[in-house]
């Protein structure tokens, strides 16, 4: 079964591992793959994003490395891994799009997109938008199956969601969530959907892993801090409060999840499961991440299939 097959039926739980691509460095390719490796077992594709100098409105919290490209590294998943691969690919900076999508099949085997907008709705953006993009793949009759993002917070994001399936997009991973309010309402409003929604986690072991979360844009509650940073003092905080930070993440990452399986609609869209490991420093978490939400995420498909 393909994964384009796979994540159009409710009753298999998929799951993503969301790995940043690599610095431009000797060696960090078959880092990469050693990393990959890890968690081989434990999901169904890595998901692997596009990172770009972008602004966002205000100043960078870490300095802009050029990255190894996308669909570079995931040719070479797919190859040694042997792994499904999806890739993020941000439209709007192309006027012609196409060159890129014929060209990243045709050569580098690439199966799964995920359509990203800009970062500002007030920028002038040279290429199309997401719908226009997916209606241009859609009429050059390429075999490529396509994602989309979902913001729960953002207004109306039900609507747009909908619009996005209708133009062609089979499943939407959610920014990383913190918080059940925004994911369960999306989900009770796309009821009878039949695009997957992933949702996204990611293991927060630091003060720098939430000032880098809020700049790429992810809604964090203002009192999210002081309950995952508990402990932390100077500069770098202790390996002690390392560990306690992580264990709260995790154990909110698993309130979440419960919170959406426990309110979800008669006929809700089928959900997926997407770790992100935003940094080396955290490996280690995103795999506990994935072994302990992935674990849970399985039961609570299963238990839905069964009632």
């Amino acid at each position: 079964m393909s994964l384009k097959e796979k994540i159009l039926d409710p009753s298999i739980p998929l799951t993503f591992f969301e790995m940043v691509p690599p610095a431009e460095k000797l060696g960090s390719i078959p880092l990469a793959l050693a990393e990959a490796r890890k968690v081989r077992h434990l999901v169904d594709a890595i998901n692997l994003p596009e990172i770009r100098d972008e602004s966002r409105g205000s100043p960078r919290t870490i300095k802009f490395i050029p990255r190894v490209e996308p669909r570079v590294l995931g040719e070479r998943l797919r190859r040694e891994v042997d792994v499904d691969i999806v890739l993020n690919r941000a439209v709007v900076y192309e006027a012609d799009p196409i060159t890129w999508f014929r060209q990243s099949h045709a050569q580098f085997g690439v199966d799964h997109v995920i359509l990203v907008g800009g970062e500002s709705s007030q920028v002038q953006y040279p290429g199309p938008t997401v719908l226009e993009a997916a209606e241009h793949v859609r009429a050059a009759e390429l075999p490529i199956s396509l994602g989309g993002i979902s913001i729960p917070s953002r207004p109306r994001e039900a609507e747009r969601v909908r619009r996005k399936c209708a133009a062609g997009l089979h499943f939407f991973t959610t920014q990383v969530l913190f918080d059940s309010n925004d994911i369960v309402w999306l989900v009770q409003r796309l009821n009878g959907l039949e695009a997957r929604i992933f949702l996204s986690f990611a293991p927060v072991s630091h003060p720098r892993d939430l000032e880098f979360l809020r700049w790429l844009g992810a809604d964090i509650p203002d009192d999210l801090d002081k309950f995952l940073l508990r402990g932390h003092t100077g500069a770098e905080g202790s390996p002690v409060a390392h560990e306690s930070c992580l264990e709260r993440s995790l154990n909110l990452a698993q309130r979440i999840l419960m919170d959406v399986f426990d309110n979800l609609p008669p006929d809700p869209p089928p959900l997926g499961l997407n770790i992100e490991h935003i940094n080396q420093r955290n490996l280690a978490g995103a795999i506990k991440m994935v072994e302990r939400l992935g674990e849970l995420y399985a039961n609570l498909v299963a238990a839905r299939a069964r009632v």
